[in-house]
C-alpha cells in the first residue's frame, strides 16, 4: 500500500551552466544535484529555469511522496506567516509542449502533467523512486 510519508522542504542553491544545466537542491533530508537534458528538451529546460531564476521554487514542497513511486514537487512553497506555516500554489507559467523524453525509470526527473494531455507540462515536477516506464 503506497502512502504519504513525508514531506520535504527544498531551497534551491545553485544552477551550474555547463553543457547541460545542473540543478543542486539543499532539502532537510539531504542535497541533491540533478542534470538537465537541455539539447534534447531545450523548452522544457528552459521552462524549468523560468521557475527556478524567478525564485518560484525557492522554499518549495514535495508535496507528493509514494514509496517505489516518485516524490513530486513544484506546486507548492511553504511560508512562515507569524509563526503559522502556509502553503502557497505556485504561479503557473503558460504550458510547455511535450518534447522528447528518457523513459521514467528511477532516478529520472519530469515534468508532471495533466492525465491525457501531453503539451500541459508547467511548474510541478517529478523524481521516479521506481521503474515508472510503463
Amino acid at each position: 500500500m503506497n502512502k504519504f510519508k513525508i514531506i520535504l522542504i527544498s531551497l534551491f542553491s545553485q544552477v551550474v551552466y555547463a553543457a547541460n544545466p545542473t540543478v543542486c537542491m539543499n532539502t532537510i533530508s539531504g542535497n541533491f544535484c540533478i542534470e538537465l537534458f537541455q539539447d534534447t528538451n531545450p523548452n522544457t529546460v528552459a521552462n524549468f529555469l523560468t521557475y527556478l531564476d524567478s525564485g518560484a521554487y525557492n522554499n518549495m514542497v514535495f508535496h507528493r511522496s509514494i514509496d517505489s513511486f516518485v516524490i513530486q514537487g513544484g506546486g507548492y512553497t511553504i511560508n512562515n506567516n507569524q509563526g503559522a506555516l502556509d502553503l502557497t500554489q505556485i504561479t503557473k507559467n503558460n504550458s510547455v509542449a511535450n518534447e522528447v523524453y528518457y523513459s521514467n525509470t528511477r532516478g529520472t526527473v519530469a515534468m508532471a502533467k495533466v492525465g491525457g494531455d501531453p503539451d500541459s507540462a508547467s511548474s510541478e515536477w517529478f523524481i521516479n523512486m521506481a521503474d515508472n516506464s510503463a
